[in-house]
């Protein structure tokens, strides 16, 4: 997602190959790449706690009620909220932080908007077909109309438009999110049908979503991490940590993220979907 060269690394002489893992900075690559990790843990046990509902109740033995129990509990425990929220947060910031390395911000804003037009037309579309086929793929919606991606692609848009300016901007800007996000809170606590009738996908949630995030206050992060990066990788693109060899795996999620973003759900489903076919 962003051209992260450490520009003063030398790799010792040793005969081996120099790849990304030794080129890029790895710090960044790692943390996205765990991140990655439990994006997709927190999906698994979405399709687990979907999938052993349907077959402790077709097969009324154990262990899939219990493994059931065992994700329901999760899925709507604070654990849950705390690690999802905790990860999408990080992420909008490592997003931002990683600006710092990209050699067209105004391409990767296309780039990113187009992904996300993309996943709203094919995720639309195919909510129709699941609705009119009768299928039961473990899950009740296709439809995404806006997540993680659609902020990514509007975060980078905004800090275009400032990349240039100081970084009281960002600042200015991040704020302005987090009391826009404050603000809608307020309201939906004020009156839990506040937004109702309004599309309004940037701010809070549409009916029949399969995954959901609204602009704020996760903007506010990505910018957050575009103000860090201007005293830190902006101005010196090297790592600040020692590489380890172990991270080479994680590091390999973090550069391929959004591919494996993209992906790995539909790949999942596939598989619980064809288990369920065989055996259930």
């Amino acid at each position: 997602m962003e051209e992260s060269l450490n520009k003063n690394f030398q790799e010792p002489t040793t005969g081996k190959k120099i790849g990304a893992f030794e080129t890029r900075i790895h710090e960044i690559d790692f943390f996205r790449g765990a991140l990655m990790c439990l994006v997709i843990i927190d999906h698994l046990f979405n399709l687990f706690l979907s999938y052993t509902h349907t077959w402790a109740t077709s097969a009324n033995i154990e262990p899939y009620y219990s493994m059931w129990q065992f994700f329901y509990f999760y899925w709507t425990s604070p654990i849950r909220a705390v690690v999802r929220y905790g990860v999408l947060g990080a992420f909008c910031f490592v997003s931002g932080l990683s600006s710092a390395f990209s050699r067209s911000n105004e391409k990767r804003a296309i780039e990113m908007l187009g992904i996300w037009a993309a996943v709203f037309l094919v995720s639309n579309l195919l909510e129709l077909w699941y609705k009119s086929s009768g299928l039961n793929l473990g899950i009740a919606y296709f439809r995404v109309d806006f997540n993680i991606l659609g902020v990514l692609a509007f975060s980078m848009l905004v800090y275009c438009l400032v990349q240039n300016k100081g970084w009281v901007w960002l600042l200015v800007i991040a704020l302005v999110g987090f009391a826009a996000h404050i603000a809608v809170r307020t309201l939906f606590a004020a009156d839990s049908a506040f937004g109702a009738t309004v599309y309004c996908p940037f701010l809070w949630r549409p009916s029949g979503q399969a995954d959901y995030v609204p602009l704020v206050p996760y903007i506010s992060f990505f910018l957050l991490g575009a103000l860090v990066q201007k005293f830190t990788y902006a101005k010196h693109k090297y790592s600040y940590f020692k590489r380890f060899e172990f991270e080479r795996p994680i590091c390999f999620l973090g550069r391929h993220s959004l591919i494996i973003y993209a992906t790995h759900f539909l790949i999942l489903m596939g598989v619980f979907a064809l288990i369920n076919a065989i055996f259930f």
